[in-house]
């Protein structure tokens, strides 16, 4: 079963004002439809059927309602890969393009994103206060962060204050939709919180600091995500060097070493430079 079908389920009963405890019976508890509901489990067909009666919407209807929500999703991930592809291959026209093609069907806020990516390679392209504002509260009333909240925040951390930017970040890091069938959402979000972060560190708003700290540390506890737990080293260390703290130059080159172990040329040779700026150290 579409692991996604509960997140359409949800968005019925809500739009229904319908609670689980109402839909819960001796076949299935309130726990097992909320699980459902995040796509952390499956239930059967019959059981989701049985659902469907009880909030008086026919098979069909469900099909047509999550089958439309997928299409804006798929249509959302098409762009996001498009600018991607592009982006990596320098190809910066085709992405200024977009702002004014009619292949995509871009919101208000899409285009704000857009006129964010295209900012960092051209700097008389960027967003108006208005459009930032638009795009920030529609964030900041979002209830359930999902791959595209995620996808709009990360993209637009270049134009967006430092404020808001980290209020987001806390917004998301509390009410992300986490699956075990997909991890995709996660791996995102701790590369969001990272760039918080290092925003953070180099505010010096050792405050902020330690709220992600902890947040990341507890997203990457018992994952394999090397680049991720690579990443977060190196930065640990740039708190702590901030900090004065003699551990701190320790976990960058350990970090380093990592890169290169991995054979990550780019990521390497990026710290590498971040590294040389902040100390000063040119003896490696």
């Amino acid at each position: 079963m579409d692991f996604n079908f509960g997140r359409t389920l949800k968005k019925i009963r809500k739009g229904k004002q319908v609670s689980i405890s109402s839909l819960a019976d001796n076949y299935l508890s309130k726990s097992q439809i909320s699980r459902f509901e995040r796509g952390e489990s499956e239930i059967t067909c019959s059981r989701l059927v049985n659902l469907l009666n009880k909030l008086n919407i026919s098979v069909e209807e469900f099909l047509i309602i999550h089958n439309n929500d997928c299409d804006k999703e798929k249509n959302f991930v098409d762009l996001v890969n498009y600018v991607r592809k592009n982006y990596s291959l320098q190809r910066y026209k085709e992405i200024k393009d977009l702002l004014l093609s009619s292949s995509y069907r871009l919101k208000n806020i899409e285009k704000t994103m857009l006129k964010s990516i295209i900012y960092s390679f051209d700097c008389t392209i960027c967003p108006t206060q208005n459009e930032l504002k638009e795009l920030t509260d529609y964030l900041f009333k979002v209830e359930n962060w999902g791959y595209y909240e995620i996808i709009l925040l990360g993209n637009c951390i270049r134009t967006i204050e430092y404020s808001a930017f980290y209020l987001l970040t806390k917004e998301m890091l509390e009410n992300f939709i986490y699956s075990s069938l997909n991890k995709t959402n996660k791996k995102l979000v701790v590369q969001l919180a990272i760039n918080c972060l290092i925003a953070s560190i180099d505010l010096k708003n050792y405050e902020n600091c330690q709220y992600l700290i902890t947040k990341i540390e507890r997203l990457l506890k018992n994952e394999l995500n090397y680049y991720e737990q690579t990443v977060f080293l190196y930065v640990l260390g740039y708190y702590e060097f901030m900090k004065n703290k003699k551990t701190g130059k320790q976990k960058m080159l350990q970090a380093l070493q990592v890169f290169l172990i991995l054979n990550e040329k780019n990521m390497y040779k990026q710290y590498k430079e971040h590294y040389t700026e902040i100390t000063n150290d040119t003896s490696f």
